[in-house]
């Protein structure tokens, strides 16, 4: 029962996350995007499945939309500072997103109004050349303390049934507090073409975070300013 524990431990784990990575290098090779003004637009936020009783989500997706807007800004604002400019990146000029807000403000009511419109028509209401899109799609099925203590449970089921030789697929599947898709696109404003695209299924929202340090790293464009 030792040999399998810690096996079973790192099963328990480990979350999936798959991720897709798209440039568009045939734009890339027909349009200098170096010198110009990106801006990270309000991120989309949509929350689904079982909802408390005492939570606004509407309010909820309110204030995640501002948070990844900033997340997402910083992420790339801490690689500049980190890192030099790589070889397949461009370097741009990064709009504040207080201003990115301010200036929709001024034509619209409120930024969730910027959500249902095209990303390209919103970054020439504002002066962009480029913008970052974001949409996070959460499906609450249960709380995360909930989740912890079913996992704990079937933790425990799967080191009882688990074979005595050899590593195998646990028998019980283990369950989520809640389900994401997370996705980022870069897109240019002038035509609406996407340059790039990063889309993911992170097991919780800390994992968010981290992808957007990680899009920072990857990304076609360096802030430079």
């Amino acid at each position: 029962m030792k040999t399998r524990l810690p096996i079973l431990i790192v099963s328990a784990m480990l979350a999936s996350c798959s991720s897709g990575i798209y440039v568009n290098k045939a734009y890339l090779s027909q349009h200098n995007i170096g010198s110009k003004t990106l801006a990270v637009l309000p991120a989309d936020v949509y929350y689904s499945g079982k909802q408390p009783r005492q939570d606004d989500w509407y309010a909820q997706e309110q204030t995640a939309s501002h948070e990844l807007q900033a997340e997402v800004q910083q992420a790339l604002l801490d690689y500049k500072c980190s890192h030099g400019r790589g070889n397949q990146q461009y370097t741009v000029v990064l709009m504040d997103a207080d201003t990115v807000n301010k200036r929709l403000l001024t034509k619209m009511a409120d930024l969730r109004t910027a959500w249902t419109m095209p990303a390209d028509s919103v970054g020439r209401m504002i002066g962009a050349d480029l913008v970052i899109k974001v949409r996070m799609d959460r499906e609450r099925y249960m709380s995360q303390k909930a989740a912890n203590w079913g996992n704990a449970g079937l933790f425990v089921l799967n080191v009882l049934t688990a074979p005595r030789y050899g590593v195998e697929p646990p028998l019980f599947g283990y369950v989520k507090a809640a389900d994401f898709d997370y996705e980022i696109n870069l897109i240019a404003t002038a035509t609406g073409d996407t340059i790039s695209s990063y889309r993911l299924n992170p097991p919780n929202r800390g994992e968010i975070t981290r992808a957007n340090k990680w899009m920072a790293t990857k990304s076609v464009v360096f802030a430079g300013n």
